[in-house]
């Protein structure tokens, strides 16, 4: 994985990755990238221009924050990827409640609970994160009700299948506000009959919740570059 990696691994139930400052963390053994990303995901998702050669979402020379081309965070493609947006959730989004403000630590331990989906691997208190693989095709394998945002522009993704696990991460770039972001996940999750709470820890809007085996939580935060970036995780079946 290159060096424009926005993930750690949270100490929280040892389990979750989640995007952060650790961007020079070294990747696990093995770790894999794909190239060919753009035909993965569709029309609708952008990748890192490093990895295709396409437009994209790109890390700047200040500070490495992630940036957007002009043209992906003009007027005209906020507008765009909010009408996206509101027609993947059928037509309108859901207006959001105000956040409550604290910690979202109890949205992230659902997660990581959920992402133990066989018995023994709950019961030998499996480290799911730890078996997760680098790849960005794990972008295009999240659950369908919960999809990276339309025009998202995919950063890094990892996840798991194996031994009892099931995890998806995704770390992605959007133009849009965090307001927006949640306002999305927020429509998509009610829509598909999980839970969904808002919550305002420090500068990331957070939303997650449950549904039966599965969870999701994500992580929005304004960067200095304007653009919002977004750690999504999804585990469960």
């Amino acid at each position: 994985m290159k060096n424009s990696a926005r993930f750690m691994v949270l100490g929280l139930a040892g389990t979750l990755l989640l995007a952060g400052c650790n961007s020079d963390k070294k990747q696990p053994e093995g770790a894999e990238t794909d190239p060919a990303m753009s035909g993965a995901l569709g029309d609708q998702i952008m990748v890192d221009p490093e990895m295709t050669g396409q437009h994209g979402a790109a890390l700047g020379a200040n500070g490495g924050q992630i940036t957007l081309p002009p043209a992906e965070r003009s007027p005209e493609a906020i507008a765009a990827a909010k009408a996206d947006a509101a027609d993947v959730a059928g037509g309108k989004l859901t207006d959001i409640p105000q956040p409550t403000r604290g910690s979202a630590a109890t949205l992230t331990e659902t997660a990581a609970t959920a992402a133990q989906v066989a018995a023994a691997a709950r019961t030998a208190h499996t480290d799911c994160a730890g078996k997760a693989q680098y790849s960005n095709t794990w972008a295009a394998r999240l659950p369908a009700e919960i999809p990276v945002y339309p025009r998202g522009a995919v950063q890094e993704a990892a996840g798991t299948d194996s031994d009892g696990c099931a995890l998806r991460v995704v770390n992605y770039a959007t133009p849009v506000s965090p307001e927006d972001v949640v306002s999305f996940y927020y429509t998509m999750a009610n829509k598909a009959g999980y839970g969904a709470e808002y919550r305002l820890d420090g500068d990331d809007h957070v939303v997650g919740g449950r549904k039966g085996g599965k969870a999701y939580v994500v992580y929005a935060r304004k960067l200095g570059s304007g653009v919002t970036e977004v750690d999504l995780v999804t585990s469960g079946k």
